[in-house]
């Protein structure tokens, strides 16, 4: 499947899925490590509804705003909400953006994306001297029926283009470039029944780096 299909692809579930929006609160781990870094600019590659941006706005009011996705519907949506800050239907792959940024920031969107490498090396451009990354993924440790396929394989998202096989593959991605801060992984869990429950051989991957 070539990149044109599989962006269009990712668009038309990215325009239908609906990320609820509760109170703007950020996750302990960024905000522990927005403090320790105190980045002036910050940018969400895939940034869906804003739930990130939502809770940087709350509790960084002085770091300036980017966020990338390739919903329009979102786009504009977050444009409204926040018209001080810059908003871009754009590909996260080829941003096509000149300036730098202090800390780039992309939560389960490298899996969906037609290559990671090419997604890592957009991070690495725009990413500004002694920068900040986060990025999180998927791993998939084994063989596992589920109700969503791409490609023939069973997947956890329907546009999941990849999910990783273990820990060292994701990592090994950014190794030339960018230096290793921490990573931590969690299982995959999902609502079923009013009951939390974990899905089998589904982990939640996350790592911060610096760049090189």
């Amino acid at each position: 499947m070539n990149e044109e299909i599989i962006f269009e692809k990712n668009r038309k579930y990215s325009e239908k899925f609906l990320q609820p929006l509760g109170p703007p609160e950020l996750p302990k781990y960024l905000h522990q490590i927005l403090v320790k870094e105190n980045p002036k600019s910050f940018i969400d590659l895939g940034c869906g509804d804003g739930i990130i941006i939502s809770g940087v706005k709350k509790e960084f009011p002085k770091i300036k705003i980017t966020g990338i996705d390739i919903s329009p519907r979102r786009i504009n949506g977050l444009k409204e909400r926040f018209p001080k800050d810059n908003f871009y239907i754009k590909d996260v792959c080829n941003t096509q953006l000149k300036n730098k940024f202090d800390f780039v920031y992309s939560s389960q969107v490298i899996e969906h994306v037609p290559s990671d490498k090419k997604m890592i090396k957009e991070i690495n451009r725009i990413l500004s001297k002694n920068g900040t990354v986060f990025v999180s993924s998927v791993i998939k440790t084994g063989p596992m029926v589920y109700k969503y396929r791409n490609k023939g394989k069973f997947v956890l998202d329907p546009t999941h283009e990849r999910e990783y096989l273990n820990a060292a593959e994701f990592l090994n991605l950014f190794k030339k470039n960018f230096r290793l801060i921490k990573f931590w992984v969690e299982p995959v869990k999902r609502r079923i029944f009013r009951m939390e429950v974990k899905i089998p051989r589904y982990f939640l991957i996350y790592g911060f780096w610096k760049k090189r």
